[in-house]
């Protein structure tokens, strides 16, 4: 999702002499400095939170800028994060102007799938009721973490009795579902606590989550930048001839 913010600044300088001419490009940078960093450690992640419910940290501080010229900046969001998932990738789906709305696939659900555990049709959803969770009320990473290296230790030979087990799980051959569902368990992950507290962690849904186009990027950036652009302009140029 990256943006290039430009200064139109043409009916500005039909006025300006040749001395303050040639002052522009440098007042034209530092205009879109101040915008960018306005843009992006204010207006955004102040929208973020009317939007999103409890956005976290890395959410907030996910837009970033870099000038790239006199006339130019350019805004990104993180495309890259060593555990999680990307904000690039997550705020995509519901940001308004970007082409679909299925939601981002998690490391964790692509995880169950390249292990072999379920159809890639699976997708697991959390039951957070069951899951610890962050400040922010969401299931903490912690929990995506274990149950991960909890099922990997399932799938080995001779661990089937791991606390932590899917319903279903492709890799166990010699447990079927309708042994499983004899128990009334419907398809999920569980995880064991104790020596007899069954719980359940992550449903099942069949199809990809979709999710609504609640985040208005481009139209905040637009109007916030055509808002504060010429003064900014004015004041930039006012230094630069000090």
């Amino acid at each position: 999702m990256t943006q290039v913010l430009k200064v139109d600044i043409d009916d500005a300088i039909k006025k300006l002499n040749l001395v303050q001419r040639a002052q522009v490009p440098f007042a034209a940078k530092l205009t879109l400095q101040r915008l960018a960093k306005a843009v992006t450690k204010k207006d955004i992640p102040a929208h973020m939170k009317e939007v999103f419910q409890s956005p976290n940290n890395l959410t907030l501080k996910s837009l970033n800028y870099k000038v790239v010229g006199n006339y130019e900046v350019k805004l990104d969001f993180i495309d890259s994060v060593p555990k999680g998932n990307a904000p690039t990738n997550y705020l995509a789906p519901v940001t308004r102007g970007v082409q679909g709305n299925q939601a981002y696939e998690t490391k964790f659900s692509r995880f169950v799938k390249k292990a072999g555990i379920v159809p890639n049709n699976y997708y697991p959803i959390p039951f957070k009721s069951n899951l610890r969770t962050n400040k922010y009320g969401k299931p903490s990473q912690g929990e995506y973490s274990t149950a991960w290296s909890r099922l990997q230790v399932a799938g080995s030979p001779g661990k089937r009795k791991d606390r932590y087990f899917s319903i279903p799980d492709n890799r166990m051959r010699g447990v079927s579902r309708k042994q499983l569902t004899l128990f009334g368990l419907s398809e999920g992950i569980y995880r064991v606590k104790g020596k007899s507290n069954l719980q359940l962690l992550f449903t099942y849904a069949k199809r990809p989550p979709t999710v609504p186009k609640i985040f208005d990027y481009y139209g905040v950036v637009g109007k916030k930048v055509s808002k504060r652009a010429p003064g900014i302009f004015r004041d930039a140029l006012r230094q630069a001839l000090k």
